[in-house]
């Protein structure tokens, strides 16, 4: 260990005693994952000290300059364990390839229902080609955009200022290196007006981007748009759907979606050219920071929307403007209801459900501190796929065939109920006592935590056939002792507080055990 490093393991030695309750042994963590930091301290916190100083940040940003090779992106755990009386011990550990500081991942090919991986069929009407813009859309697209620039000019006493237009051979180009072709009203907007980087409201919040970061952008990582809760233990595992139902497919991301325009406001809009059923290809959908379940869908088409702007300008449905900012325009832009959250208590579920006037639309739902609940009440929920259920008493299991994902935290709950569900692939329990042998009447799961449960037989679990499993590391030990996993397990993690020792023994057991 070098002068230099000493000096840091010592200081970040110091903070760590002032976190820790005094007097007490106890461990400090802190958790490095791509430029974010969390941390942890168990399993008894002292008085917090308020030093969030930039001093007290950089000797740990330091310090993880010391261990971290040039272009290693591992999640780094740092561990000070302190003995309550003054001494303290150092360790750090990096996660395996894929994994983080609590999880490994076995198959780095494995994805939740969807979640699809790079290379999704081609969509009909998809093949790059040397054919011209349709010029009968080139027209319309052409029109409408004449009569923007007059109300434009009208509205603000001066034109929009737009790009330089681009040339078919550009956009052939463009479409060759992203291996499709984009809808003939996109190509239209890029033959007339190149971008819209000075936001002049043409498609009301959304701004057409230079050619040249749409295939960047496109190309960046894996071909596509989005896939920000892929993670086999994200959150967000049960893909919700966008509204009206059946336009958008229910999935992640797609290979087919190409973000064309932005708000330059934390929100992305893309070209569908994989629709669901009720959809159709070039529709326009959405996500960001104004979108926290399902991807929005804005219009059927850039010239659907173009065509709503300008009916909007004709009756002078516009707010004003400041700083020479763009036209505002009064278009529905405001993303569907798609959640609840019902404190239960001590009433029943189906009065309770029918407070919500958006309950035909609610696809993820939250039943809070129920004494009992009876879900043959969610009848009036017929969209639901996510239920998470807090802190119940007794809970009759009678769980509609939409949902995809449960977690039950209750006293009382016969999982029986529950065999032959057909769609329930990720399920959480907590509080309760497990039966394996109710689990593997589950055709569907994939995806289970009984961290917070208690199972009848550990080593049982190894039979089933779940992708992903969250335990605890004392059910972790018990697997171990007993030689077994599940054949086809994608990704473990290990829940609750343990030591970086612990955390490397455990994962490098499980990459050599499946």
């Amino acid at each position: 260990m070098t002068q230099d490093r000493e000096v840091l393991v010592a200081e970040v030695a110091r903070i760590a005693r002032q976190e820790v309750a005094p007097g007490r042994p106890g461990v400090w963590q802190v958790v490095m994952n791509g430029g974010s930091w969390s941390f942890k301290v168990f399993p008894d916190r002292g008085p917090s000290t308020g030093d969030a100083s930039f001093a007290r940040f950089d000797v740990i940003r330091r310090l993880e300059a010391h261990l971290r090779e040039p272009g290693d992106d591992r999640t780094l755990v740092v561990e000070v364990a302190v003995d309550g009386r003054g001494g303290a011990e150092f360790a750090h550990a990096f996660a395996p390839p894929h994994g983080s500081a609590d999880s490994v991942v076995l198959d780095p090919e494995y994805r939740h229902p969807g979640h699809p991986l790079p290379g999704m069929s081609r969509p009909p009407g998809t093949t790059p080609t040397d054919e011209p813009t349709d010029p009968v859309v080139l027209r319309r697209v052409a029109e409408l955009l004449t009569e923007f620039r007059g109300h434009h000019r009208r509205l603000t006493g001066r034109d929009p200022e737009f790009g330089t237009p681009c040339t078919e051979e550009a956009l052939v180009a463009a479409e060759r290196e992203m291996g499709l072709r984009l809808p003939e009203d996109v190509r239209a907007l890029y033959l007339l007006i190149g971008d819209d980087l000075k936001e002049s409201g043409l498609l009301d919040r959304y701004n057409l981007l230079p050619l040249n970061q749409v295939v960047s952008g496109h190309l960046d990582g894996v071909p596509g748009a989005w896939g920000w809760s892929d993670g086999l233990f994200d959150l967000n595992r049960v893909v919700l759907e966008a509204q009206p139902w059946g336009a958008v497919r229910a999935v992640s991301r797609s290979d087919w979606w190409v973000v064309v325009f932005s708000d330059f406001a934390g929100n992305s809009c893309a070209v569908d050219l994989d629709p669901g059923p009720a959809g159709r290809s070039g529709q326009l959908i959405a996500y960001g920071r104004d979108y926290f379940g399902p991807v929005g869908y804005v219009a059927e088409s850039v010239t659907a929307q173009l065509t709503a702007v300008v009916a909007a300008l004709r009756r002078d449905a516009v707010h004003p403007s400041e700083h020479d900012g763009p036209l505002v325009v009064d278009l529905p832009d405001a993303e569907p209801p798609y959640d609840a959250s019902i404190p239960v208590e001590g009433r029943d579920l189906a009065p309770a459900l029918a407070e919500l006037p958006h309950r035909a639309q609610v696809q993820q739902l939250y039943l809070n501190d129920a004494e009992t609940l009876d879900l043959r009440a969610l009848s009036e929920t017929p969209r639901a796929r996510v239920l998470n259920i807090n802190r119940a008493g007794r809970v009759e299991l009678h769980l509609p065939e939409s949902v995809e994902g449960l977690s039950l935290e209750a006293r009382e709950a016969d999982l029986t109920l529950l065999a032959g569900h057909p769609a329930l692939w990720d399920l959480t329990v907590k509080r309760l006592p497990v039966r394996v042998s109710d689990l593997a009447a589950l055709p569907a799961l994939s995806c289970l935590d009984l961290s917070e449960a208690e199972v009848d037989d550990v080593a049982a679990l190894a039979d089933l056939d779940v992708r992903v499993l969250t335990l605890s590391g004392e059910q972790w030990a018990v697997l171990r002792a007993a030689g077994r996993v599940p054949a086809r397990l994608a990704g473990a993690r290990r829940a609750g507080n343990s030591r970086v020792s612990e955390v490397v023994d455990w994962s490098n057991w499980l990459v050599t055990a499946r």
